[in-house]
């Protein structure tokens, strides 16, 4: 049985680290050159044999350099602050290892090219300037220490050969390192790409957990996830659908799922495109807020909360449209409340668990006037009103008594924006047996015009020649189902009628 599976697996070496100790390799392989040149030197009875000691300190600094640089890593010190400090000691070294070999022309120039390389390739032009100087301290004092004359000598030819081959074994060993730094960087990018790819697809994940707005703040750095909370004046959005309870009693599971992801689909949708902070979904309920991380002014949130709420009742009857075509026969309606006031909002919980939401009276207010909401309204409190009522349509319901309160609210149906009225009204919807026509003139695309107005003309043509029509057809703002075996007689020039007048609001309204 092969012993292969039972070996210890090497530990991962990121390819930066890699390329270090290849690096040191090349360092040691520099002065073993150095200490061979002059080993044989020694041998040929050119150096006293007490410059064996010389040869020693040669393979010994080397080592000791890499020794203290782990020990310092050991105590958290990066790489980079050691290596310009152990170049410029690298020069100093063989500067007096030139000294050593008393200056002897080509074993001098092989070590002064390989260091002075490696500080250029290195560091670039100031460091090797500052190596050059510490070649010419290191050898100075070695000269002084040792009595010897800082003149050129001469070697024997074999000598010079043995340097020549040194330094054509050096030149082999850094090509060899250089092109293995570039396979290690390469290895490094790829690496990067990956590790930067799984974080964009784990915060692709993640964002679906917060709210774009928080996401944002949380990547950019604009915001920290600590616990932490403010009072802010905000507006506050309630809904739920009337009688939901009920309703998931009577559907199937897999259709009472694809209704309710649907419906929170398209609200989501709404919400973010008018700035709201989706907060949270309780079952079927939506708890939206404006203001915050983000505001626009207590009037602008407000409006726009009160747009989106209008823009969502008004969106129901498409979708109510879509889920009768799919068998859904319950009339699903919502119930919104909208309320403005100051509240706490923050990151609630602990440490390792929290919550970003609000909390207040005027949070709670929100949440009551939802439940007192009749379906297909939209009731605003007093406060909320006084900030939009010059730019919504609102009407006075009168006072609702909300518990935990201990005096009745007066409170207002928000209607529609006042920008809508008379002839520039935004949206259309007509449903009767057999058709159906759901129009947001403000999300209908450009790009879907032409197909809008192509659908409606065929489907009119063919209802006037009496021909049978089964159109259901959909786009970004637009919905439109015509069954004509369905359709009453007394109500087919209705719906010409209809389709007419729509035809001609896209073909003003939405311009190419």
């Amino acid at each position: 049985m092969s012993t292969s599976k039972n070996r210890p697996r090497k530990p991962y070496l990121d390819p930066m680290e890699r390329a270090r100790r290849l690096s040191n390799y090349i360092r040691l392989l520099a002065f073993v050159v150095a200490a061979t040149i002059l080993m044989a030197g020694v041998g040929l009875q050119l150096y006293p044999s007490h410059y064996l000691l010389g040869v020693a300190g040669l393979l010994a600094y080397p080592l000791l350099v890499q020794t203290l640089v782990v020990v310092g890593q050991r105590k958290d010190l990066l790489p980079e602050h050691f290596s310009p400090v152990v170049m410029q000691l690298d020069a100093a070294i063989i500067g007096v290892a030139c000294a050593l070999l008393h200056f002897a022309v080509v074993p001098s120039l092989v070590l002064l090219i390989i260091v002075h390389a490696n500080a250029v390739s290195s560091g670039g032009l100031r460091p090797w300037l500052l190596n050059v100087l510490m070649t010419l301290g290191g050898a100075a004092l070695a000269s002084l220490l040792l009595g010897v004359p800082p003149s050129p000598t001469t070697v024997p030819l074999s000598v010079s050969v043995l340097s020549l081959v040194g330094l054509g074994l050096y030149v082999g060993a850094s090509s060899f390192y250089a092109n293995r730094q570039a396979q290690f960087l390469r290895q490094a990018q790829i690496r990067v790409r990956e590790q930067q790819q799984q974080a964009v697809e784990m915060s692709r994940k993640l964002a679906k957990y917060l709210p774009p707005q928080i996401w944002g703040s949380l990547f950019s750095g604009k915001r920290d996830a600590k616990l932490e909370t403010r009072r802010k004046r905000l507006t506050v959005f309630f809904s739920d659908i009337k009688g939901f309870s009920a309703i998931s009693e009577e559907l199937p599971l897999d259709t009472l799922t694809r209704m309710l992801n649907t419906y929170l689909s398209e609200m989501t949708r709404i919400a973010l495109r008018h700035g709201g902070t989706i907060d949270k979904f309780i079952g079927d309920a939506v708890m939206v807020f404006f203001g915050d991380p983000k505001s626009e002014g207590a009037q602008e949130d407000a409006y726009r909360c009160a747009a989106m709420a209008i823009e969502m009742q008004q969106h129901m009857r498409f979708l109510r449209q879509r889920w009768q075509r799919e068998g859904i026969t319950q009339k699903l309606e919502i119930r919104i409340g909208i309320n403005t006031g100051y509240v706490t909002v923050g990151n609630f919980g602990t440490d390792s668990r929290m919550d970003y939401t609000i909390l207040g009276t005027d949070v709670n207010l929100a949440s009551r006037l939802e439940s007192a909401c009749r379906p297909g309204q939209v009731l605003i409190s007093e406060s909320t009103h006084e900030l939009i009522k010059d730019r919504v349509r609102c009407r006075k319901v009168g006072e609702v008594t909300a518990k935990g309160f201990s005096r009745p609210i007066p409170v207002f149906e928000a209607q529609a924006l006042k920008r809508n009225a008379g002839g520039k009204q935004r949206f259309v919807s007509v449903a009767t047996t057999g058709f159906g026509l759901h129009m947001d003139l403000e999300r209908i695309h450009n790009v879907d015009k032409n197909r809008i107005l192509k659908a409606l003309a065929r489907s009119a043509s063919d209802l006037k020649k009496r021909k049978t029509v089964a159109v259901d057809f959909e786009a970004e703002g637009f919905a439109l189902h015509v069954h004509s075996e369905s359709l009453p007689d007394r109500d087919r020039e209705k719906v010409l009628d209809v389709m007419g007048k729509a035809a001609a609001k896209i073909q003003q309204q939405v311009r190419l």
